[in-house]
């Protein structure tokens, strides 16, 4: 997963960062998701199409946070992102 990139879908959802906090907007749901900071700064690096480890990275300079539990707890939201579809893994 080290060199994985993903990218919001966004035909399945809109992103707004507001300040610390965002908001994902699910088109098809026609729902809001508001975001705490750890959420949203997790979105913006992805939506700057960061690889796995450089979001690793980020989010250690960002909160004070273990490397192991950083990189578990950023599983996890990837891989809910993905099952929701709202962002796709980049190929190539």
């Amino acid at each position: 997963m080290d060199n994985k990139k993903y990218a919001l879908n966004t035909n399945k959802v809109l992103f707004t960062p507001l300040e610390e906090e965002g908001v994902l907007y699910a088109i098809e749901e026609n729902k809001y998701i508001s975001l705490n900071e750890t959420y949203t700064s997790i979105v913006n690096c992805i939506a700057e199409n960061l690889a796995f480890k450089a979001i690793v990275a980020h989010l250690m300079s960002e909160f004070e946070v273990d490397q192991d539990v950083c990189e578990n707890e950023l599983q996890t939201v990837i891989a809910d992102l993905l099952t929701k579809e709202y962002i796709n893994e980049i190929v190539g």
